[in-house]
């Protein structure tokens, strides 16, 4: 089913970072994962055929894109371009698309199914004079290949409503939009705000649309996707100060916050032994908002009068540690609480912000458990990058890949999860993982078998994904643009995992708070890998201080000491895994040079043959004799330059696949520890 809350948001932070790890010799994502950059078009009706243009990187073996959960096959018509059909049973939504090919699945780019009509703006129409005819009611789509603005003429009635919207960030492209509209002499009617432009006409004519993008830059990433809608701008929303509205633990509230900042009331009765969290979401609900939460206890002087004693004021989530891999924090506040007595809350609500945007005021009787958890992509160690990375969600044949997972709004009162996901691609294997009791953060871990096809599909257990949208080599230069998506995809990569490590025991490993701990490992390496591996401890602490796993070059055990005194571990459950690079020879296009070389083969067999035809046509004495040389030397000629065609496609080939080094993520299982009390003397 779509997603109809689908949650899109992009946060730009001119100096945030991606946090990565330490071990600057080695460069990030050189092994092959597909990413994609854009979509063209970003949308269709359900059941259309068309032809679908993907740009990024390791697209290569194409096999499908998922629609969410879809797997829709693809043909390909020439290089980046396929066509596709649509399923005629997708609702209207907003979709997460994704490649799939020989190296397992892509990031997610938006694409949206309507049963309106699209119009498509090849960009010709750069003057008024060339302006491309439209109609309300439907879609109009393009891409600015120049800095030249789009042309659009549009015929209204005199009271017809015609409303444009367009959010480059909703449809995740770089693209910021200005929009005008004008009368037919010129004069400038109505102007796009925020992505919207409302206009009312008051005669009839035929008016220009006149598009551009913000800074006039260019390229496949500053697509656009306008929706031009004859219904009636929404009216304005009447400011209005309601009274004190009741709430009650294990209640949501959804609304919209008040405009000017202006807040709303709520009052929370509790009862002795009762524990419970305020839990406020909007900024993770993909909305450019910052709620404000201010908790009051609520008590009757012996007069009955109100009094207001101060219990909390809480802006933003706290950070999460250790920190993830993605800097993303959270403005949406949470508390906690365990009611010694009976009382009552005063509960106010606002937006920093000043918007009208919507929120959910969540009384949980405990911490959420699965509906919160997000999905990272796992990037390369390396030193602490200045910019940002898409990461890959891909598990190598015969190896093992992980999900960095994020459980925002937890607390001290939460309890330990197990993760879990369902719907694994063919070939594929959970091995689990955990978060241990007020932590926020764990690894998921997948493995898949040596023969494992080359798919992928979305798993079920993570609700949502969170992404970079383009990489960024410097935060500073250029702003980290992020999305949240739905449920994460996995991916198996036709390409073979140099390695993957295990524990000896996989039950869960006790230790004293005062002790150290031994865990023995082992490795089983690819057949052309034999380094050293240095293995990160991840989601035990901050990555700069997490100690590391020494594996000597060809071995196929190692051993691992966790030194849990030093570590300041407190009692109580952990989970992690190790990480860290391996350098492998890697060799791209084999499949396109084995199917090559394939018909070179045919090619020098039919050459030969033709040869033969030849020589047995010269020696022929009939009369025919003339006739068969001619054929035969055309025959000949022709097998001449196949040959010659087929030999050079498969040198051209070989130097594209000649072996080089990849640097590839290798994982170990996942890791549980209890730390105990130190046994008192």
């Amino acid at each position: 089913m779509p997603r109809s809350n689908f949650q899109f948001s992009v946060l730009s932070f001119q100096f945030s970072v991606l946090l990565a790890f330490s071990a600057p010799a080695f460069s990030q994502a050189t092994f092959p994962s597909p990413t994609l950059t854009s979509v063209a078009p970003l949308g269709a009706k359900a059941g259309a055929t068309l032809e679908l243009t993907l740009r990024g990187t390791d697209l290569e073996g194409p096999q499908s894109v998922l629609l969410n959960e879809r797997t829709i096959p693809l043909k390909s018509v020439k290089p980046n371009v396929f066509s596709i059909t649509l399923p005629a049973d997708l609702k209207p939504a907003l979709y997460d698309c994704r490649f799939v090919g020989r190296y397992g699945v892509s990031n997610p780019r938006v694409f949206e199914i309507t049963t309106l009509d699209s119009i498509d703006s090849s960009g010709t129409n750069a003057k008024p004079d060339k302006a491309l005819k439209v109609s309300l009611n439907s879609v109009v789509e393009g891409c600015f290949k120049s800095n030249s603005p789009h042309w659009f003429s549009v015929d209204l009635k005199k009271g017809q409503h015609l409303t444009a919207t367009f959010d480059g960030r909703r449809f995740d492209t770089r693209t910021e939009l200005l929009g005008a509209l004008l009368s037919p002499t010129g004069r400038e009617l109505a102007h796009m705000r925020a992505g919207v432009l409302a206009f009312t006409a008051t005669a009839d004519a035929t008016y220009l649309l006149r598009i551009n993008e913000l800074m006039f830059r260019t390229g496949d990433d500053y697509g656009y996707r306008i929706t031009l809608s004859s219904a009636a701008p929404p009216a304005p929303k009447t400011v209005k100060l309601e009274d004190v509205r009741p709430i009650q633990i294990g209640q949501t509230v959804r609304d919209s916050f008040l405009p000017q900042g202006l807040p709303q009331v709520f009052d929370l009765p509790f009862k002795a032994g009762e524990k419970f969290i305020i839990a406020v979401r909007s900024h993770q609900l993909g909305h450019a908002t910052d709620p404000h939460l201010v908790i009051e206890n609520l008590a009757k002087d012996p007069a009955g009068k109100e009094t207001l004693k101060p219990q909390a004021e809480v802006a933003d989530a706290p950070a999460i540690v250790p920190a993830p891999s993605i800097n993303l924090p959270s403005r949406d506040p949470s508390y906690a609480y365990e009611a010694k007595a009976d009382g009552a809350f005063r509960i106010t609500l606002s937006d920093n912000f000043a918007t009208t945007q919507p929120y959910e005021l969540r009384i949980l009787k405990e911490a959420p458990k699965f509906e919160d958890l997000i999905a990272l992509n796992p990037i390369l160690p390396g030193a602490k990058t200045k910019g940002g990375e898409i990461g890959s969600a891909n598990v190598p044949r015969g190896g093992i890949a992980a999900l960095e997972i994020i459980a925002p709004n937890r607390n001290a009162l939460s309890e330990p999860l197990e993760l879990k996901a369902d719907k694994l691609p063919a070939g594929v294997t959970c091995l689990g993982g955990f978060i241990g009791k007020g932590q926020s953060l764990g690894y998921i871990a997948f493995q898949a078998s040596a023969d494992a096809p080359a798919g992928a599909s979305l798993l079920s257990g993570i609700p949502q994904s969170r992404f970079v949208c383009y990489a960024v080599a410097d935060a500073a230069r250029d702003n980290v643009l992020y999305r949240t998506a739905g449920a994460p995809a996995l991916g198996v990569s036709a390409q073979t995992a140099p390695a993957f490590v295990q524990t000896e025991k996989t039950d869960i490993l006790e230790v004293a708070a005062d002790a150290k701990l031994d865990i023995a490992l082992k490795v089983t390496r690819h057949a052309d890998f034999a380094d050293a591996l240095k293995l990160k401890v991840l989601g035990l602490m901050d990555v700069t201080k997490a100690p590391e796993a020494d594996i000597p070059a060809k071995a196929a055990a190692g051993k691992f000491t966790l030194d849990v005194k030093a570590l300041k571990l407190a009692p109580g459950d952990y989970g992690f895994i190790l990480q860290g690079p391996a350098k492998m020879k890697f060799r791209r296009g084999l499949e396109e040079l084995n199917a090559a070389e394939a018909d070179a083969k045919k090619a020098t067999e039919a050459q030969a043959a033709a040869k033969k035809q030849l020589d047995a046509a010269n020696a022929d004495a009939t009369p025919k004799k003339a006739e068969l040389v001619k054929t035969a030397t055309a025959a000949l000629k022709t097998a001449d330059t196949t040959k010659a065609a087929a030999d050079k496609l498969v040198k051209d080939l070989t130097a594209k696949s000649a072996a080089k080094d990849a640097t590839f993520i290798v994982y170990s299982n996942p890791i549980r520890i209890r730390v105990k009390e130190v046994a008192k003397k």
